[in-house]
């Protein structure tokens, strides 16, 4: 559970330093399905529901495998696709051309940056 995590995290920040890899963004998406994430596309954009690794997660993290997904959709599509992320049906947050975002906790809180994971 934790060494999934930590995989997709790390990943996630290799991928976002480098080019689009198209191999490390889909291993990042395997890691968000065996976290329990589903996902499906949309006309609009996509719909993901998160699964376990959501619960019990600060925000900052939570924006991190939001940004995650989203930098890894992005480079497996070609193009940012609008994303709306779920838990248990209903919006957590969003991601978009404005950036991605935690629908009800302030951008400060979070460490909302417009692309790409905080890997600091």
């Amino acid at each position: 559970m934790k060494a999934a995590l930590a995989l997709l995290f790390a990943t996630s920040c290799t991928t976002a330093a480098l080019a689009c890899d198209k191999v490390d963004a889909a291993k990042v998406q395997r890691a968000f399905a065996e976290a329990g994430a589903s996902w499906t596309d949309r006309a609009a954009g996509v719909a993901l529901e998160w699964g376990w690794a959501w619960d019990g997660a600060p925000a900052a993290r939570r924006l991190a495998l939001l940004k995650a997904f989203a930098a890894g959709d992005e480079c497996l599509t070609g193009a940012a696709r609008p994303i709306s992320f779920y838990r248990n049906g209903r919006l957590v947050g969003t991601a978009s051309a404005a950036g991605v975002h935690l629908v009800g906790v302030p951008a400060t809180s979070a460490g909302a940056r417009s692309a790409g994971p905080d890997c600091r």
